[in-house]
């Protein structure tokens, strides 16, 4: 589990350094960590972004089916379907 939770600080670290989000969405299974991984998680961004600020890391509104719903978008767009609410 802290090797898993090295490699994902470290990532966003370099994406924070790199392009500076304000906000980091974690989604899907992992998201249901809950505490477990975002205490951690932030804990280790905070030692490791050195040259922007630390974006908030937060769960994906939803959740589990983030995943699927984003590339079901894609695919849509892909093929030229308008994709939005209506």
């Amino acid at each position: 589990w802290d090797d898993a939770l090295d490699a994902l600080a470290l990532s966003i670290a370099n994406y924070s350094t790199l392009l500076a989000p304000a906000l980091v969405l974690i989604g899907a299974g992992l998201a249901e960590a809950g505490d477990a991984l975002f205490g951690p998680l932030v804990r280790r961004l905070e030692s490791l972004v050195r040259f922007a600020a630390v974006p908030a890391v937060v769960p994906a509104a939803l959740g589990p089916d983030a995943g699927w719903r984003g590339a079901a978008v894609a695919a849509f767009q892909g093929v030229g379907v308008p994709v939005g609410s209506s």
